[in-house]
């Protein structure tokens, strides 16, 4: 299967960081049984003092939902990162930054950011496209779009915008009667960001709902409407309709979903992991949500942790 769609923005979500050879090292997270350490969040800054603040505890917390991620892979898939991609995105990345000329901390937007962070940014890129690989095909997925057509089903779709019913009906008149239809849409739809009224191919499940469901029943090349949306009154023509088979979707899933579905199947499943996880931080340094991590009630600490310094 070809990989799948990559994300085109950096993502300051972090992976753990190589474990220190030798010496002493807090324990400061638990993901099941993979222990975090300090040394995993100082490596992903420059020198040896880390940000005691919000960045601190956001960044303790991507490092631990990575791990989580990693880990719901290897369970739900029998799966793991492929270092190739990894270093394909990474090459890629460091790209970008020498392009732009900007550190890794200005490249990121991310004060004190290493080169490990970039790193953990293409770790991300590479989770995301190897688990969404295995999420498309997967039996509930595949079930689930077939009983939704509109997620998938291709839809070519002209469309005349009006603001009341009165004026819809007077435009399905008029092109019943055999006017040319962008003529009447150029005259009097109030949607001018289409040429004509001509919505061109797209998936019916990008439209409303009331619309989407309207495209998908549609005789084909008959004018149907009035319809009201959220936007306003719609008389419109399905010229094309294509609705995938199972061996069709099975054989480029990736071409029969948008960006925003394959993202969702991504979102709902990591957030599924994020929720179920069994994960815990030492208690100095706050409280393990789903969403992020809570900091403690009241902190003794005062001044910023410092990273063991190891050689191996």
């Amino acid at each position: 299967m070809s990989r799948v769609r990559r994300f085109t923005v950096v993502l300051v979500l972090l992976s753990l960081a190589a474990a220190s050879c030798g010496g002493a090292d807090e324990e400061i997270g638990w993901v099941g049984d993979t222990v975090i350490h300090l040394s995993d969040i100082g490596a992903l800054f420059e020198g040896d003092t880390l940000p005691m603040d919000d960045v601190f505890l956001d960044t303790l917390y991507r490092v631990m939902a990575v791990e989580t991620l990693d880990q719901g892979l290897a369970a739900d898939f029998g799966d793991a990162v492929d270092p190739a991609l990894v270093d394909t995105y990474l090459a890629e990345l460091e790209a970008r930054r020498a392009e732009s000329g900007e550190t890794p901390a200005q490249f990121l937007g991310v004060a004190n950011a290493s080169d490990e962070m970039i790193r953990f940014n293409a770790e991300l890129l590479a989770l995301r496209d190897t688990t969404v690989e295995h999420l498309l095909v997967s039996p509930e997925t595949v079930e689930l779009l077939l009983s939704h057509p509109a997620t998938m089903t291709n839809v070519c779709v002209k469309h005349i915008l009006v603001e009341t019913e009165e004026e819809a009906q007077a435009v399905k008149e008029r092109l019943e009667a055999g006017e040319d239809f962008a003529a009447v849409a150029a005259e009097v739809s109030i949607d001018t960001s289409t040429a004509g009224g001509d919505l061109g191919c797209t998936f019916a499940g990008s439209y409303v709902f009331e619309f989407s469901e309207a495209a998908l029943a549609a005789p084909l090349g008959e004018i149907t409407g009035p319809l009201e949306t959220e936007f306003g009154w719609h008389v419109l023509i399905v010229t094309d309709r294509n609705e995938p088979t199972r061996e069709e979707y099975l054989a480029d899933p990736e071409s029969m979903l948008s960006d925003d579905d394959i993202s969702n199947l991504w979102r709902e499943w990591f957030n599924d992991k994020l929720q179920q996880v069994d994960a815990r931080v030492a208690e100095k340094y706050g409280t393990w949500t789903s969403i992020g991590i809570k900091a403690p009630e009241a902190s003794t600490t005062t001044t910023a942790p410092t990273t063991t310094t190891t050689t191996g």
